[in-house]
């Protein structure tokens, strides 16, 4: 089975959707012929990489979509001459539109995974995209998807790497003794990053970690230091392979997002190197995260730090990791592999 993924920023940053990527078709190039179309230069990937030139790394700018349709039509010409069986876009709306024309005169069936979560991003992606199978990665999401298209909906969640997670934070130096919470998001709105900082500054003595970069970077960084001083920590950029080093320096981990995010997930990173968490008290959340976190309505300051406080009590155990265990990607690109094999 030959199987193409599109992601613009594949080989550039290590995003949700990148990491997919990279877990997905590295265990899915163990049976079948895998390529990934991306813009980064290939590294030490087991799979076939098409690198795509010419695309400035802006991901947050306000001509994504623009580079997006650009990184599209370059990848038009290699897709039709190689015929692929199934072609997976990740970056929606123009890609998606295209895959469908592609499909029309070439043949090939989509997959589109629905990496934005609720909302008019993944509604292009089902209506407009109209793939053979559309991927949701909760049940929300899944029940949304089924009430809008007649097309084979399923519900796959992402997954964790367990062993790349086991490593300790040995030689790692924070400026700031335990205990400390950490976060890691890109810094956009929907992540509401200053709920944490918020509930952080009515807990004394415990300091706040936040990995991660985006548009809100500066507001984020001047927020946290006039609220917080040196209990705050703000570092852009931590190599993926270098991640688990941090969570294991940490105590807690908690990310306020909305429930519209696609999946969250960093909450499975936090799990797989056995940090429990404090999450948004919802369905999704709860599915994800089951007994190995505490729950409550950040958007309540007291509640949200007084639910912080509790979680540093307790005597978590391995939580956490057992429930990671349900995550592993062996487990999830199998899935992946059976709708391949699948008559559709």
């Amino acid at each position: 089975m030959k199987i193409a993924f599109l992601n613009i920023y594949n080989g550039s940053c290590e995003r949700g959707s990148e990491v997919f990527v990279n877990e997905i078709a590295s265990r899915l190039s163990q049976k079948h012929a895998v390529c990934v179309f991306q813009s980064g230069k290939k590294g030490k990937e087991n799979y076939q990489v098409k690198h795509i030139g010419g695309i400035p790394f802006k991901p947050y700018s306000l001509f994504y979509d623009f580079l997006v349709l650009i990184f599209t039509l370059k990848c038009l010409p290699i897709l039709w001459k190689e015929k692929y069986d199934w072609i997976i876009p990740i970056n929606g709306r123009w890609q998606a539109v295209f895959c469908r024309l592609l499909r029309s005169f070439r043949g090939g069936k989509i997959l589109i995974s629905g990496h934005a979560g609720v909302g008019m991003e993944d509604w292009i992606n089902l209506i407009i995209g109209r793939p053979e199978v559309f991927v949701t990665l909760t049940p929300r999401a899944y029940r949304w998807a089924k009430s809008l298209s007649s097309k084979k909906v399923v519900y796959i969640p992402n997954g964790v790497d367990l062993r790349g997670f086991e490593a300790d934070s040995k030689g790692l130096k924070l400026p700031f003794p335990k205990p400390v919470i950490l976060c890691v998001a890109a810094l956009l709105p929907y992540k509401r990053i200053d709920l944490l900082i918020k509930a952080m500054e009515l807990i004394p003595n415990v300091n706040l970690l936040l990995i991660g970069d985006g548009i809100l970077r500066e507001k984020i960084e001047k927020y946290g230091k006039d609220l917080l001083g040196k209990r705050f920590l703000l570092i852009s950029h931590v190599a993926h392979e270098e991640i688990s080093r941090y969570y294991h320096a940490c105590d807690i981990f908690s990310l306020p997002s909305k429930e519209s995010e696609a999946f969250g997930l960093v909450y499975l990173e936090a799990m797989a190197a056995n940090i429990p968490i404090v999450a948004p008290d919802d369905e999704n959340r709860r599915l994800l995260i089951g007994d190995a976190g505490l729950y409550c309505i950040v958007t309540k300051t007291n509640e949200y730090a007084e639910t912080l406080k509790k979680a540093l009590k307790v005597n978590w155990g391995n939580k956490p990791l057992t429930q990671a265990n349900n995550f592993s990607w062996e487990k999830i690109a199998l899935k992946y592999s059976e709708i391949f094999t699948e008559k559709i």
